[in-house]
């Protein structure tokens, strides 16, 4: 098995429509996520022409960040993925839409990842990506994510929750009311796709999962209670749907 390199997975990219991969991304995301990424993005305080600095954490394709820079076209974004098809991709549509800033493929299990990165940061996003890390490294990154922003700066993050055990009965009856939010075949599709077009089982290079991960073992309160005890407040909750949390966290400002 021959593993492109991160050049060749970038030309092999030239050649293919960016805006049909990021349809079947959004399809694989599911239909909820647009009207969050919007929320995330309303949210950032600042004047349009602010020239915002951002940080897009697991970046993927970068949907996150560009909701943001929709609404700032003169912000900088800056993303950072262990995975190199999803960093290309994003990099791959950041340069077609003119959007400046850096892409980078580095592992968030390692401590420097932060290094090659020039904050502070106006905003740093991430989305459904935490949860892909256990606890302990998860309130590492935290910290990181703290110190990467300037002070008064702002953290979001979308993240699967569950209820609290003592509604879990009740909720788990109620959810299986509701729409499903993602679909199987839909996340098959998108990476059946990419192995197809890198000539090799992208999904296995990438690793088993980690039994010891988050996933959606934490409640609402308790992300909150993560960010709090990494320094941020205020903390508001600004969406809990029957699947995921999405909040908001600011870096206290200086001398408050």
């Amino acid at each position: 098995m021959t593993i492109p390199s991160l050049a060749e997975i970038e030309e092999k990219l030239s050649h293919e429509n960016l805006d049909d991969w990021l349809k079947l991304w959004a399809i694989e995301q599911g239909p909820a996520k647009p009207a969050a990424l919007a929320l995330m993005a309303a949210v950032v305080p600042g004047a349009p022409d602010a020239g915002l600095r951002v940080l897009d954490l697991c970046c993927g394709p970068g949907d996150a960040s560009r909701a943001i820079q929709a609404r700032f076209p003169g912000a900088t974004v800056d993303g950072v993925d262990r995975d190199t098809f999803l960093a290309s991709l994003c990099k791959a549509v950041n340069r077609r839409r003119g959007i400046p800033g850096r892409v980078l493929v580095r592992n968030l299990e390692q401590d420097d990842w932060l290094a090659d990165f020039a904050g502070p940061y106006d905003v740093v996003v991430v989305t459904n990506a935490l949860h892909w890390f256990q606890l302990a490294r998860v309130k590492a990154l935290l910290d990181q994510v703290w110190s990467a922003l300037r002070p008064g700066g702002l953290f979001l993050f979308m993240e699967p929750v569950s209820p609290d055990p003592a509604l879990a009965a009740g909720y788990a009856a109620w959810h299986a009311t509701q729409p499903p939010q993602h679909q199987w075949q839909d996340w098959l599709n998108f990476w059946t796709r990419i192995n197809t077009l890198l000539g090799y089982d992208h999904i296995a290079q990438l690793g088993p999962r980690d039994n010891d991960r988050l996933g959606d073992s934490l409640t609402a309160l308790n992300w909150v209670n993560l960010a709090k005890a990494a320094g941020f407040a205020p903390i508001d909750i600004l969406l809990r749907d029957p699947e995921k949390l999405v909040a908001a966290a600011f870096r206290p400002a200086a001398g408050s």
